[in-house]
């Protein structure tokens, strides 16, 4: 079977394979915030109620970690799609040699920008910002679970 693909074929199947999953990984990652800000408000209100609803603390502290974790691994998932796509367009990029290098010159970009700036004010890619408010997420849940067990033991010194 001969192979029909050109060069710009190769490059918008490429082009089009990154951009449907680094859209789902925005989409995703919108979820996660409107879940984790759902989450938050029914925690928010759980802390301002009476004692009586303390296990419902931990349960919805329970899902904050299980949610975290969830999104964590789906995001891997997307991630690792996306850096597919990256490598065939890197490889088009170097084997057509048009001088544009968006993606081969990225690393170094990147590495360039960073190299004269304070660690605050570095950039850092969107893989990291994810990951960072996953792992704060999931912490606080677990900061939940345990403020709301020492409470359900009445553990906490009293008011």
């Amino acid at each position: 079977m001969a192979n029909n693909f050109n060069s710009e074929h190769l490059v918008e199947h490429a082009w089009k394979y990154f951009i449907l999953h680094s859209t789902q990984r925005m989409t995703l990652f919108n979820y996660f915030l409107f879940i984790m800000a759902a989450l938050g408000a029914g925690l928010g209100a759980i802390l301002q109620a009476s004692n009586k609803l303390e296990y419902m603390g931990v349960y919805l502290s329970f899902f904050v970690v299980i949610v975290s974790i969830i999104f964590w691994k789906l995001d891997q998932r997307t991630s690792f799609l996306i850096k597919q796509s990256e490598n065939v367009l890197i490889d088009l990029e170097v084997r057509l040699g048009n001088g544009i290098g968006i993606f081969c010159n990225e690393e170094n970009n990147l590495s360039e920008q960073n190299s004269n700036r304070f660690s605050l004010n570095k950039i850092i890619t969107y893989g990291k910002i994810f990951r960072f408010t996953f792992f704060i997420t999931g912490t606080v849940g677990v900061m939940g679970i345990i403020m709301f067990v020492l409470k359900i033991l009445e553990c906490t010194p009293a008011s």
